[in-house]
């Protein structure tokens, strides 16, 4: 389920540069949108891990994938009234980052949670190799949706992908590691 939700977001991710560059051209609006992308996830990250750790893993990533789900609805509903804009593109792309920011670190601590030991080093493997093999396939299959499909279309795969993510995330159970009380020396 989540390796669909992965899918539909890199998808999205690259429509929405896509756009950016037809309709501005402007490689600072494409640079700022990268920063926007990636700023929250580099300063949420030790709070997001260290909170990830104390929270409810499961409840973690149905949130953060609803909050991005979300986000990428309000946006698919601006391109469908035609009101969409360069700032709009801005802010959900930093909602969409802060909720990926807690939902990796959510997504990592529960593979190590749910797997066995000795197959733990296979499917990190699986892991590392799906999140290269999409960012090589998105831009073309991003590019070629974009030719079909009008954004809001696009974004509606991201939007279904994490509905299908979130419901797959309901019926599993993710352990949680028991939890450490810190002894006082003394």
């Amino acid at each position: 389920g989540q390796a669909i939700s992965l899918t539909g977001s890199s998808l999205v991710q690259f429509a929405l540069v896509w756009w950016m560059t037809r309709t501005t051209g402007s490689a600072t609006i494409l640079a700022t949108a990268t920063l926007i992308a990636m700023l929250p996830r580099i300063l949420l990250a030790p709070f997001a891990w260290a909170l990830v750790d104390r929270w409810n893993r499961k409840a973690v990533m149905i949130v953060a994938d609803s909050l991005i789900a979300l986000a990428t609805l309000v946006l698919m509903l601006l391109f469908a009234l035609g009101r969409e804009s360069i700032w709009a593109v801005y802010i959900i792309l930093l909602v969409r980052a802060a909720g990926g920011a807690f939902h990796s670190p959510a997504e990592s601590a529960s593979v190590s949670l749910m797997v066995p030991k000795a197959h733990l080093a296979r499917i990190a493997g699986l892991n590392q190799t799906l999140e290269g093999v999409l960012s090589i396939v998105s831009p073309p299959l991003g590019a070629l949706l974009i030719s079909f499909l009008p954004m809001q279309g696009v974004m509606a795969i991201d939007v279904g992908t994490a509905i299908i993510a979130v419901t797959i995330l309901a019926f599993i159970s993710i352990p949680q590691p028991p939890r450490q009380l810190a002894q006082a020396n003394g």
